[in-house]
């Protein structure tokens, strides 16, 4: 296992044999909650984490003022700089909204991804006024209330009811400064709207959704398997928008099954 900084950007490479396999994790965590992918995977794929800009250990940057192509540069500076070719994806939430942007930048990098309880439109009025108000929360002594109340959405309720995983999801939350929480909230608020150019990806592609998601519901991964050439749809009953911590052993299983049947979409 390799632990390295590129740029202020905390990577682990967990150096496996196999073909690369990236993890881009949630708002408003990091690598960590890919434990149970990391342990599952590690030994059939190069499984690679890193922080997002501003959350787990990527928190010595110099500047706090980016944006989503910023995270989608750091993307491809850590495909570059560990020096992989045709990697294999996978991101949820906020790490979806990464890959979906980079996909849009250059799908030449990519053999697969996996987009887990994610979406390819971006923030309504609504949802901008939201974050803003979230911002406002946290820089004046919120942060506590902020994270207790996006702790509620992030899982379902039987998750909530699972005090291991409320902990677990709870603990990661805690280990983020004022300053990366704000300044992710404003990357996320300016991405882009893919919707239209979804067309335009040809990789294989995997949609996973937990069912109860209530950030990212249903409907909206199942705009990305209805608009993606070559993609299929994997619904997870009784999980909310963490899927892969809820339900990690079926979560696993779908982005098994669909890497080692990656040749068969090949030759469709």
């Amino acid at each position: 296992m390799n632990n390295l900084k590129l740029n202020g950007i905390n990577i682990t490479d967990y150096e496996g044999n196999g073909k690369p396999l990236i993890f881009v994790h949630a708002f408003p965590l990091c690598n960590r909650m890919w434990d149970e992918q990391v342990n599952f995977f590690n030994n059939k794929y190069r499984v690679i984490t890193y922080d997002i800009r501003g959350l787990g250990y990527s928190n010595e940057i110099e500047d706090y003022q980016f944006t989503m192509e910023d995270l989608v540069n750091d993307f491809f500076c850590i495909i570059d700089h560990l020096k992989l070719e045709k990697i294999n994806a996978c991101g949820l939430s906020m790490g979806g909204y990464i890959l979906l942007r980079a996909l849009i930048r250059d799908q030449s990098r990519f053999s697969s991804v996996i987009l887990a309880d994610t979406k390819s439109e971006n923030d309504n009025n609504e949802n901008l006024i939201a974050r803003s108000n979230s911002i406002m929360k946290i820089k004046a002594g919120g942060k506590d209330e902020f994270l207790d109340g996006f702790l509620k959405k992030l899982l379902s309720e039987s998750g909530y009811r699972n005090k291991t995983n409320r902990e677990f999801v709870r603990m990661i939350m805690s280990w983020m400064d004022i300053k990366g929480l704000c300044a992710n909230l404003i990357a996320i608020a300016t991405r882009t709207n893919i919707f239209y150019q979804l067309k335009e990806i040809l990789i294989p592609a995997l949609i996973i959704v937990g069912k109860k998601d209530e950030i990212t519901p249903v409907i909206n991964s199942f705009h990305l398997k209805e608009s993606l050439a070559n993609s299929v749809f994997k619904v997870i009953e009784d999980a909310g928008h963490l899927s892969n911590i809820e339900k990690p052993a079926e979560f696993n299983k779908a982005v098994e099954e669909f890497l080692i049947n990656l040749n068969a979409f090949n030759n469709e």
